[in-house]
This record gives C-alpha cells, sequence and structure tokens, in this order.
C-alpha cells in the first residue's frame, strides 16, 4: 500500500491544523511527490484545548478526498480522541479498524484499560498518538507493558525519532506507527519517508496494518 500517514491535521479549518483551501492543495501535491500513497486526517474531537469544526468536518473530507484521488492519493477520515473524563469513548476510526488516542500528559486517565477495552468492544484497536510524550509512560514501565499486551499500537511523532525523544521506544522495538502530527508543515512529508527509511521495521509494520 506504499507509504502512510496515519495522522495529521491538515483539512482546512476544521481543527489546529492551520492550512488554508490553497495551502491544502499544495500540500497534497507535496504528499504525492514525495511517494505517499495514504493519508488518514484525524482531527481532534473531545479535546479540551482544541475546537473542532465538527459541523463542517464529512462535506471538507469529502472534497479534500476528490481533490486527493485525483493526485492517486488513498484517504481515510479517521480522528484524535482525546482521552479524559467522558464514560464512553466515540471515535471515528480509520478505516473503520484503528481508533487513534490521545491522553494528557502528566497523568494517565481514569480507568484507561477499561477505556480502552471499550473500543476494542467495538472491534477497533486503540493507536497511542505520540507516546513519547507522556511523562507516565517509557519503554520500561509495567503499565506500557500491559497496553502492548492488550494489543494497543504505539504511533511516534517524526520529529520526535529526529529529535531523539523517540528513540527509547525505538530501541526497544516498541514503536509500530511513524507519522507526521502535521499542522501545516510542506516538509514533513519527505520527512516521514526519510524516517521510515531510516526505520524498516516501523514501515514493514506499517505495511502490515491493511
Amino acid at each position: 500500500m506504499g507509504v502512510s500517514d496515519l495522522h495529521c491535521h491538515l483539512l482546512p479549518e476544521i481543527d489546529d491544523g492551520y492550512v488554508s483551501v490553497e495551502q491544502f492543495s499544495r500540500m497534497l501535491n507535496l504528499y504525492a511527490e514525495s511517494g505517499i500513497t495514504t493519508i488518514a486526517f484525524t482531527p481532534h474531537i473531545y479535546n479540551p484545548y482544541v475546537t473542532t469544526d465538527v459541523a463542517k468536518l464529512r462535506s471538507t473530507y469529502q472534497w479534500a478526498k476528490e481533490l486527493a484521488s485525483s493526485l492517486g492519493l488513498v484517504t481515510y477520515l479517521g480522528s484524535e480522541l482525546y482521552v479524559g473524563e467522558q464514560d464512553e469513548l466515540k471515535s471515528l476510526p480509520i478505516a473503520a479498524r484503528y481508533a487513534l488516542v490521545e491522553f494528557g500528559l502528566s497523568l494517565p486517565p481514569p480507568r484507561l484499560f477499561e477505556r480502552l477495552s471499550g473500543l476494542q468492544k467495538q472491534s477497533l484497536t486503540p493507536i497511542l498518538a505520540h507516546v513519547e510524550r507522556y511523562r507516565w509512560l517509557d519503554p520500561k514501565s509495567p503499565l506500557l507493558v500491559q497496553l502492548k499486551q492488550m494489543g494497543c499500537l504505539l504511533q511516534s511523532n517524526v520529529e520526535a525519532v529526529e529529535n531523539g525523544d523517540a528513540l527509547p521506544y525505538l530501541r526497544h522495538d516498541l514503536i509500530d506507527i511513524i507519522a507526521t502530527d502535521n499542522h501545516g508543515d510542506e516538509t514533513l512529508p519527505v520527512r516521514l519517508v526519510q524516517t521510515l527509511s531510516d526505520w524498516p521495521q516501523v514501515a514493514q509494520r506499517m505495511e502490515n496494518l491493511w
């Protein structure tokens, strides 16, 4: 299926991706030119710090999908689900299979395993977004071992691989996905391709997701 970007905020005027309609078209061309074949758009939902224009989400995605298709790009509408205090987790899953989830940086949310299990009961596999950010996790923590044992996938950002924040996870062979978390940086598509060429075992895992 080629190279995939499974975490980005590029849909124009939807959440905290600062991309105009004109910039979006240019960005898609850069993705296609870099060799990326698949993009999952993952706007924030339930994030207390980000306002997402949910009313325009599907119509904007449909427009984006058609534009991307004209460039030979496969797209999915997903979401980055903030796990906070809500009783039930509801996600826009990527390809009806994967729920990208994020957490507060300092402490794990209450009933973490129970709530992630709720996503699994919906036949969804949780993907932990930018795992290197959470101060309550590290590659050797029992909590992380449990998350992996229950079937959660771990995602790191390109920038975190480049600056070294994700290297402890990569060196322990824990990362399943590298993605851009792109909010409008036109250099990120080619950097994603380069990063995955540097970590071929992650690239292979991403191929196997489909």
